[in-house]
């Protein structure tokens, strides 16, 4: 198998390494952290001004008109320097599905926006993993019901990121005849209420309550399940970001125990210490394999969706497991909050039960295994 990347995929990789490893200081995380926000305005201007963040916008909006394809390792590089910002929120969760679905009016709307930095987007898909049908816990209907109009939602989506700073949200909701479709919430409207607090990575998410909320159907593009589509895309980008944050922390861990020396030598050289970090590269090597084969079955229309599953159960799993090892070959170190080793782990942690934690995924790939379906 040849997994060497594209030209174009190298390009958007180098352009998105220069500008999180321009903005990757760590002192600048502890004020970040400090802020109401928790939101990095300077690394989203320069994404912004790099066309970064209009890599996924067809051309006629303001964009690149890439492909998840070429743009995946963009959330790797975000990863390996933890870069405060709601890059596959808005990207994969708000980008992807205007592009697919979104009509004439809504992509004019929003897309410009968004690649020029003036508008972020956020998705509800944490709780979706455990609603079945998807999209079961928001009901969308006709607004005449109550004397309004268009359509509204009713109901709650519970941990959507960075909802406090998002200007839309796509909802996955549940009609009156039982379809599940994608439904775009302007998060000031009325009938919209956050309920904002810290998650375990120290960003913030809201549960969402809506009641009533104004909200525009996306009814474009082909006829499919669109919320497992989503997931699927959504799985990839998380994929991805964990497999450059995993790999940053290994390769911090080298470097700190090659220099730390106990009895005279460097503690890399102990057998004890050099195997775990050895089993945590190849872990490491395991989670960019999966993602890169989930990503190109995906986006070359083969069948992807139990490499999708075995890709997002490796970040989960491996990503945990690593962040674990990382921490303690770091001994004391680890434990101090003014040394970065520790942010490796709080975002591993938050992404391993982000839409749908690893177990979970491995009982999809048991139930398509025992559904005799093609791995």
């Amino acid at each position: 198998m040849d997994f060497q990347l594209t030209d174009e995929q190298v390009t958007v990789n180098d352009l998105a390494r220069d500008i999180f490893s321009r903005n990757g200081d760590p002192q600048r995380l502890f004020d970040i952290e400090a802020s109401p926000e928790r939101f990095d305005r300077v690394l989203h201007r320069d994404l912004a001004e790099s066309g970064t963040l209009g890599l996924l916008v067809p051309e006629e909006h303001g964009g690149a008109g890439l492909s998840l394809w070429q743009v995946a390792g963009v959330f790797f590089e975000q990863g390996r320097t933890l870069g405060t910002v709601p890059l596959w929120e808005t990207l994969v969760g708000g980008v992807l599905p205007l592009v697919r679905y979104g009509d004439a009016k809504q992509q004019s709307e929003w897309l410009p926006r968004v690649a020029a930095g003036d508008a972020v987007l956020t998705v509800a898909v944490d709780d979706l993993a455990d609603a079945r049908p998807y999209g079961a816990r928001v009901r969308a209907r006709s607004g005449a019901e109550s004397g309004g109009e268009g359509i509204v939602l009713s109901g709650t989506a519970v941990g959507v990121r960075s909802a406090h700073l998002a200007d839309a949200i796509i909802v996955p909701a549940t009609d009156d005849e039982g379809t599940v479709g994608l439904y775009l919430v302007p998060a000031a409207g009325a009938g919209v209420r956050l309920d904002t607090f810290e998650r375990t990575d120290r960003g913030l998410a809201s549960d969402v309550y809506l009641d009533g909320a104004g909200a525009e159907l996306l009814a474009e593009g082909p006829e499919e399940d669109r919320v497992d589509w989503l997931l699927r895309q959504v799985w990839i980008a998380v994929a991805a970001l964990q497999s450059g944050i995993s790999q940053a922390a290994v390769r911090q861990a080298a470097d700190y125990t090659s220099g730390r020396e106990q009895f005279g030598v460097p503690i890399a050289t102990f057998q004890a210490v050099a195997h775990q970090i050895a089993d945590c590269h190849i872990d490491t090597e395991a989670m960019e394999v999966t993602y890169l084969n989930a990503l190109w079955r995906e986006t070359t229309e083969r069948p992807s969706r139990a490499a999708v599953h075995v890709a997002k159960y490796w970040a989960g799993e491996a990503g945990d497991r690593v962040a674990r090892i990382v921490q303690h070959v770091h001994g004391g170190m680890g434990a101090d909050v003014t040394y970065p080793i520790h942010r490796y782990m709080l975002w591993s942690t938050q992404l391993a039960n982000t839409a749908g934690s690893a177990a979970w995924h491995l009982q999809q790939l048991a139930d398509l295994v025992d559904a005799g379906e093609q791995l």
